[in-house]
């Protein structure tokens, strides 16, 4: 019933936009009578368009979320409004004039229930203004932020109006990008709460480099989609300046020097990773042949070229090392450079997939040692290729092995550990933010009889960029490959020996 009387009221809305317009303008007309002078035709020409902007977003509102996602909008207007220089008040008397307009032009049952949201956007600018640095300090606190004990802990717990300050302040400095981002604002909000997700996981881990290595991965990812460098360097400059305000000075100073960390790297000449594909590597024809068929998206010729190559005699560990491996991580390099779509990459993806499925009778049929493993992608990480290799490379050794994919439920990767009785368990993680999962799982291991005894394994990107990162969240081991990952384990596993 309310979502029909929504769609109603938003329909009358457009139907009745440009009326609505000249009334609310004269009633902003009426009010500012001599304190303008005559003839500011473009000044009137931009209040003309705010006021039909505001309907528009508030007949979208009606449409989806409600009052909650007007208000929401009133809050990027406001931001904007300061960023141009906008005189204080005139969001808050614009809003005012259209909710009179509302009323004697709608239906009275339709008119109340835009005039709700209306008022529910009002409320929020009164609020949290949002409209100078100081200002932002006034954004209310989370119901349950506590007094925190650590940086991580206190970015966690704040999170939510750290990122609303920060992304404010970002568009206060930066107003004409307001303008231009249109529709994604929103999407900053998201981005921003990410950012500070990665930013926390390095502080627990006391990792600066975790987040540096995040931020200029980012910087990439987002100038080879058509932002401006400068974008992300202001967001995380707004990042720093906001800390200093939200946060205790005890608690600000890590995450800050976290931060200028990362901006002095994103400000430093930009250095392109090189392609995996090394023309001096092992079977590196082979690698780009199948590379470029994969990228033609042949999969039959891909398919061809593995089973000509294991045919021809080349071992199949070999294939997995020197062509399936580097061919992954060109993939995934060129989706960082916008290179490829996402879809192409799920493609390639895919295609090895399969082609992995086809190897399995040769992988399966080593002689047995007598040992078992467990691979999953932590929970969180939805990246499975790389546990899989870890998993096929112990299968090609004699390893009875147990893959559990991506985003595996700690309690259901220690019950198959306690029932398949592991020697080891690998787990993989591809971002910093997996990485708290990667330590609950390994602390959950730690506490449970049936699997203190286990080897644990890690590896992934974090674990690359830090070189004693695993110690540091309590593993046994990492391997900087998933070939290198074997060795690893029976040497760990001869240790025990008495």
């Amino acid at each position: 019933m309310a979502i029909a009387r929504r769609e109603r009221a938003a329909k009358q809305l457009l139907a009745h936009r440009a009326s609505l317009t000249d009334a609310a303008l004269d009633r902003l007309e009426a009010g500012a009578a001599g304190r303008r002078p005559d003839g500011e035709r473009d000044e009137l020409a931009r209040r003309r368009r705010d006021i039909g902007a505001h309907i528009d977003a508030l007949a979208a509102a009606l449409r989806g979320l409600g009052p909650e996602e007007f208000s929401e909008y009133c809050a990027w207007s406001a931001v904007f409004s300061a960023g141009i220089g906008a005189p204080r008040g005139a969001l808050g008397a614009a809003l005012d004039a259209l909710r009179e307009s509302v009323g004697e032009q709608l239906d009275p049952a339709l008119s109340r229930t835009a005039q709700r949201a209306l008022e529910a956007g009002r409320r929020r600018i009164e609020a949290s203004p949002l409209v100078t640095p100081a200002e932002l300090a006034a954004i209310p606190a989370v119901a349950d932020e506590r007094a925190a004990a650590s940086a991580a802990e206190a970015l966690e717990q704040a999170g939510p109006r750290i990122t609303r300050m920060t992304v404010a302040l970002a568009y206060m400095r930066r107003p004409a990008d307001a303008l231009a981002h249109g529709e994604r604002r929103a999407r900053c909000l998201e981005d921003a709460g990410f950012h500070l997700a990665q930013l926390a996981a390095a502080l627990r881990l006391g990792a600066e480099e975790i987040f540096v290595e995040y931020a200029d991965w980012t910087q990439t990812l987002l100038v080879r989609r058509g932002l401006a460098p400068a974008e992300l360097v202001g967001h995380l400059g707004a990042v720093r300046d906001v800390l200093a305000i939200a946060l205790p000075p005890h608690l600000a100073d890590a995450p800050r020097r976290y931060v200028a960390a990362a901006l002095d790297r994103l400000t430093s000449p930009a250095i392109e990773a090189p392609s995996y594909l090394d023309p001096d590597a092992p079977l590196a024809a082979l690698a780009r042949r199948y590379f470029d068929a994969l990228r033609a998206g042949d999969r039959a010729r891909a398919h061809a070229l593995i089973m000509e190559a294991v045919e021809a005699g080349t071992p199949v560990k070999d294939i997995y090392a020197h062509v399936f491996e580097p061919c992954q991580y060109e993939v995934g390099r060129l989706w960082h450079l916008n290179r490829i779509s996402v879809a192409e990459e799920h493609y390639c993806t895919a295609v090895t997939q399969m082609i992995l499925s086809r190897l399995y009778p040769l992988i399966f049929s080593a002689e047995r040692v007598n040992r078992r493993l467990v691979a999953t992608a932590v929970q969180g990480n939805l990246h499975e290729v790389g546990a899989r290799f870890v998993a096929d490379f112990f299968e090609m050794a004699g390893w009875d092995t147990y893959y559990l994919g991506a985003n595996a439920p700690t309690e259901h990767v220690l019950h198959e550990v306690a029932r398949r009785g592991a020697d080891v368990l690998a787990v993989s993680a591809s971002l910093s933010d997996h990485l708290p999962g990667v330590r609950a799982l390994i602390d959950a291991a730690r506490g449970d009889a049936a699997c203190r005894n286990v080897v644990l394994l890690v590896g992934g990107r974090p674990f690359r960029i830090v070189h004693d990162l695993w110690r540091q969240l309590g593993a046994d081991g990492s391997a900087p490959s998933a070939e290198g990952a074997v060795p690893v384990a029976e040497r760990l596993l001869a240790a025990r020996r008495p």
